[in-house]
């Protein structure tokens, strides 16, 4: 456990330090909003460490699928319903709204969010579709369409990101969308928890595929929420990037 909480806090620590380069002035007035950043970020991560040394914190029994992936719902669980507290005592700094917590989506969005939800859906059924067929798993199915698109994008792209856009004013225009630093920041963070790790020996270990993908899959999942200003659509996008890729190695 003490690898990854020391992983996740260069990882975390890192975006921090970026954040300073990007723009010290606002990062130094704002700077309570970046130790929330790093402690929230700290704290969801540390729920998978945890619910794995400690099973019978588990909710629901963790399992390997296909003896590579481990499916944590405890984690995940414990993740959705610490994010929502946590709007309790955070709302005199950031509301619901602010993290895309709303049905309604921003006006001229839904066409670019269902061309997005079609391109997650022929990306990921390429990537199912070449990568070689496994056993049908319909566990493993019901989980990729279901957490990890509520819990990660609870997080990523919403508490998380809605803090770091509090702090940046800076806006790019991309696909006719507008967005900040904390799009990019939160991209980056999210790549690296997929691809970087610490070994138990404290080796180093990088899968610079992985970080890419899940880092433009984030971005993207980011460009979702700051157009349609809801979390509705990159939680849809983000579960068929899952199921699909997953789908289509079963069938």
């Amino acid at each position: 456990m003490v690898p990854t909480i020391i992983a996740n806090t260069i990882i975390f620590g890192f975006a921090i330090l970026l954040s300073f380069l990007i723009d010290f002035k606002r990062s130094i007035k704002y700077w309570y909003l970046l130790v929330l950043f790093f402690a929230i970020g700290l704290v969801d991560n540390l729920f998978h460490a945890l619910t794995m040394t400690y099973p019978d914190i588990q909710l629901i029994n963790t399992y390997v699928w296909n003896n590579n992936l481990i499916f944590n719902w405890s984690a995940k669980l414990y993740s959705v319903v610490f994010v929502l507290l946590l709007l309790i005592p955070l709302k005199r700094i950031i509301m619901p709204d602010e993290i895309g917590l709303k049905i309604r989506q921003n006006k001229d969005s839904r066409k670019f969010s269902m061309l997005f939800i079609l391109f997650f859906f022929l990306t990921a059924s390429t990537l199912g579709i070449s990568s070689g067929k496994t056993p049908f798993d319909a566990n493993t199915l019901l989980y990729t369409a279901i957490i990890p698109g509520v819990s990660e994008e609870l997080i990523y792209r919403g508490l998380l990101l809605g803090l770091l856009n509090k702090i940046f004013e800076i806006r790019f225009r991309f696909l006719g969308t507008s967005f900040g630093w904390g799009a990019i920041l939160t991209s980056m963070v999210f790549g690296l928890m997929h691809g970087f790790r610490l070994g138990n020996e404290y080796q180093l270990h990088f899968d610079f595929i992985t970080i890419m993908l899940t880092g433009s899959y984030g971005f993207l999942f980011a460009l979702l929420r700051e157009r349609s200003g809801s979390l509705v659509f990159p939680v849809i996008g983000h579960s068929a990037a899952d199921f699909f890729n997953f789908f289509f190695r079963m069938i």
